[in-house]
């Protein structure tokens, strides 16, 4: 494949990994001045607040995204309106019924996490949730007709506001509570709406009635999607969730400031598969399960590419990463992140597992097998942090991504053919080709 400048890939690249860099920047800009104004308690809090609020996006995400993706990227000009319309209809429904669910579970959730000002957070958090309908719908109707211009200027937005509140805050010393950062992130969605609707109206072409016939269609295909978000999501947090439970919230804190280290990897890892899978989409199509071996061996292989010169710097520097992302406060969370790294290194095998089945029309396999490692993970979690402390949560979530990575490459193996050592191959002829063209670059001069 020739990446040249007018090409999908290097378009939908660009503005994607400036999307990732840029949500990494403010996402982690917010948090080195936030663990440095509240304490550990509040940061502990705050940290469940994202996770929990964050299920609620990928639920949405799960139900509504994917199959509008699949159904949008192909239609014709009758269909196109009919999904549209579906589509809004279901993310609507989606959206209204988890904030019930977070309305119903807040107190709870402040109980066992003995973090009584967490429940008015989750309260206010249902006016964002609401206000990013329209903002997650715009964004999915542009990633079907591969346009990713306008999510990138939206999320700048939403991010930015949020970002640029925290500096003011950090810089002038002003006084604030947990609440108002909530009330910050409802600011950012109804801007970040306004932006998205402004590069989305090319595309808005619906008809205003209830679709039921594309609802189900739609529906059907996106309740496995949207259940493996969800188990992919539990099984990804459930470490700071029962930390939560288990010990103070201020061991959550600690926790979390060894994982926002990883999210520099959350740059590739979340840019590839958002480009792979519309164009896994289409070649599944008209290519079949070869070209999608070929996209999953090969995305697989650049990102472990990618990952391993940072995984090597987190191992080696773990104690001056600490120290200057969060400071000496936190430098309990040194063994905890030379851990994570090592967990960061088997996720491109887990993440683009997931966009394989998913592309190939086989959503239900991901949704049990993540379903069934969520609760492994749970009890890797429960068992290793009961015994360990603190750091038992990273040993739990460790050994329960290994369990994973094995089982699905047997269905990898089985589906399309995918072997684990190409990855490898391709990763290692990413280096290669980079030490060619740095060489012929400097010959060059």
């Amino acid at each position: 494949m020739t990446f040249v400048k007018d090409s999908y890939w290097f378009k939908s690249g660009i503005y994607t990994i400036l999307q990732r860099i840029t949500s990494l920047v403010t996402g982690f800009g917010s948090f080195y001045l936030l663990v440095r104004i509240l304490t550990k308690s509040e940061m502990g809090v705050w940290a469940l607040f994202l996770t929990v609020t964050a299920l609620v996006e990928v639920a949405r995400n799960g139900l509504v995204q994917n199959s509008l993706i699949k159904y949008l990227s192909n239609a014709n000009d009758e269909e196109y309106p009919k999904i549209f319309a579906a589509s809004l209809s279901l993310n609507i429904v989606t959206t209204i019924f988890s904030a019930l669910l977070l309305f119903i579970f807040s107190k709870y959730l402040a109980g066992i996490w003995s973090a009584p000002q967490i429940e008015l957070m989750f309260y206010l958090y249902i006016i964002t949730t609401l206000l990013l309908i329209p903002f997650s719908q715009f964004n999915f109707v542009q990633q079907a007709n591969l346009d990713f211009k306008g999510i990138f200027y939206s999320n700048l937005i939403r991010q930015g506001v949020f970002f640029g509140a925290i500096v003011y805050y950090y810089i002038y010393h002003a006084k604030f509570t947990l609440s108002d950062l909530v009330w910050l992130q409802t600011i950012g969605a109804f801007l970040g709406s306004i932006v998205s609707y402004i590069y989305v109206r090319k595309y808005f072409r619906m008809v205003f009635a209830l679709e039921f016939e594309w609802m189900k269609k739609l529906f059907n295909y996106g309740k496995y999607v949207f259940g493996t978000n969800i188990s992919s999501m539990v099984f990804t947090s459930i470490d700071q969730l029962m930390l939560g439970i288990l010990l103070p919230t201020s061991a959550v804190a600690v926790f979390n400031a060894a994982n926002r280290v990883t999210n520099f990897v959350e740059v590739p890892l979340s840019s590839v598969a958002s480009i792979v899978f519309p164009q896994s989409a289409k070649r599944m199509a008209v290519e079949g399960t070869e070209a999608i071996t070929y996209l999953y061996e090969r995305s697989v292989g650049l990102l472990v590419a990618m990952i391993l010169p940072v995984a090597l710097v987190c191992l080696v520097f773990s104690k001056s990463i600490i120290t200057i992302i969060a400071g000496r406060n936190y430098l309990e969370a040194v063994p905890i992140l030379q851990i994570i790294v090592l967990v960061t290194l088997l996720q491109p095998y887990a993440r683009q597992f997931g966009v394989v089945m998913d592309s190939i029309g086989k959503p239900k396999t991901n949704f049990y097998l993540l379903v069934f490692m969520a609760l492994v993970n749970i009890g890797s979690n429960y068992f290793f942090i009961s015994t360990f402390g603190l750091i038992g949560a990273a040993f739990g979530t460790f050994s329960a991504l290994i369990i994973f990575i094995i089982i699905s490459q047997r269905i990898l193996k089985k589906e399309i053919g995918a072997k684990t050592h190409h990855t490898f191959i391709y990763a290692y002829t990413f280096y290669k080709d980079t030490f060619i063209l740095i060489k012929q670059k400097l010959f060059s001069k």
